[in-house]
C-alpha cells in the first residue's frame, strides 16, 4: 500500500507543481505587460516633456528676437536722428561762414591729394 500511496502523493504533488508553474507563467506574462505599458507611458511622457520644452525654448527665442529687432530699430532711428542733426549743424555753419567752409574743403582736398600720391 505504501507504493500506491507514494504514487498518489507524487501525482498530487505533480498537479500542484503544474498549477504553480501555470500561475507563475501567468504572473510573469502580466508583469511583462505591466513593464511594457510603463515603458510606453514613460516614453510618451518623455516625448511630451521634450515637446513642451522645445515649444518654451522656441517662444523664448522668438521673444528675444523680437526684443533685439526693436532695440536695433530704436538704435537705427537714434543714429538717423543724430546724423540729421549733425548735417543740419554743418549746413548751418556753411551758410554762416561760406568762405571758411570753402577754404576748409580746399585744405582737406589738398591733404587727401598729397596723401594719395604716396
Amino acid at each position: 500500500m505504501t507504493s500506491h500511496s507514494t504514487d498518489k502523493d507524487l501525482s498530487v504533488a505533480g498537479t500542484h507543481i503544474g498549477q504553480s508553474l501555470d500561475q507563475l507563467r501567468a504572473d510573469i506574462a502580466a508583469l511583462s505587460e505591466t513593464v511594457a505599458r510603463l515603458a510606453s507611458e514613460g516614453a510618451a511622457s518623455a516625448r511630451s516633456q521634450i515637446r513642451e520644452s522645445t515649444v518654451r525654448a522656441a517662444r523664448g527665442a522668438s521673444t528675444a528676437g523680437e526684443q533685439i529687432y526693436h532695440d536695433a530699430a530704436a538704435l537705427g532711428r537714434d543714429a538717423a536722428d543724430t546724423a540729421h542733426v549733425a548735417t543740419a549743424q554743418i549746413e548751418s555753419q556753411i551758410v554762416r561762414n561760406p568762405i571758411t567752409a570753402v577754404l576748409a574743403a580746399l585744405g582737406i582736398g589738398f591733404a587727401v591729394g598729397i596723401m594719395s600720391r604716396r
